[in-house]
């Protein structure tokens, strides 16, 4: 082969080896650095908010409950969170209501009611914001208490008069209950009036020790809740305290 002929040999041949030479190296792509961002620390919000009780309760006090009472352990009635006793006793004849608290204190109020039917006693705190109520009844009317100051005391209407509920004894009534009255989302002490297959709802409204007629309604329904003494799904009869029979 002639030399003019020789040297676009050796020039491709030398071209092929850099090319070769290049593909030799590391063809493994290079990563991707991203620099650092700013730590995050995670919070956990609490589930449901802290409670406390309303009071500390009353201070131990009196002798507790009387060792032939009728007793049962009913709702908190002094604001301290613990549910308490609400009891009857009968001492050679002086008849007794009491309530005696979780935190040991003791106080009362004399029965003075005389149907046949002996007395009963129902506690009951229609809403969070409503003071401890006991409804004392003899099954013909039922006088309305408050705990107020650790002890029980009358309530009473506008003019001093103890607050009584009818049980159909005296026609104005026959029962008591807790109904939203007022679309709050709460519930309001109503009076109860069975008339001919409906009922009048009355609500009591309480200023201090003070109740009052307020807002009324007349709505058809079970006429037998509107023959009893209730309060949500609790009852007189089943959450009670009720007097020993002579």
């Amino acid at each position: 082969m002639s030399r003019q002929h020789l040297l676009p040999v050796i020039a491709i041949a030398a071209l092929a080896l850099l090319t070769a030479c290049s593909d030799d190296g590391d063809d493994t792509a290079t990563p991707t650095v991203t620099a650092p961002g700013p730590t995050v620390t995670a919070t956990t919000e609490p589930t449901e908010p802290v409670t406390t009780p309303t009071s500390t309760g009353c201070a131990a006090s009196g002798k507790g409950v009387p060792a032939t009472a009728q007793v049962t352990t009913t709702i908190d009635l002094d604001g301290d969170g613990s549910p308490d006793q609400l009891w009857i006793a009968d001492d050679v004849g002086t008849r007794t209501l009491g309530v005696t608290t979780a935190s040991g204190a003791t106080f009362t109020h004399p029965i003075d009611l005389a149907g046949p039917a002996g007395a009963s006693a129902f506690a009951l705190r229609p809403s969070a914001e409503d003071p401890g109520l006991v409804l004392l009844s003899d099954n013909r009317v039922a006088d309305l208490l408050m705990v107020q100051d650790c002890g029980l005391v009358d309530v009473t209407d506008a003019e001093g008069q103890p607050w009584q509920f009818d049980q159909g004894f005296a026609g104005n009534g026959t029962g008591v209950g807790c109904v939203d009255m007022t679309g709050s989302g709460e519930l309001d002490l109503v009076g109860l009036n069975d008339v001919d297959g409906t009922i009048e709802r009355t609500q009591i409204t309480l200023t201090g020790t003070v109740a009052a007629a307020g807002v009324k309604d007349t709505v058809t329904g079970d006429t037998d809740t509107a023959h009893a003494i209730t309060c949500g799904d609790r009852t007189l009869q089943a959450d009670g305290v009720h007097e020993a029979a002579a």
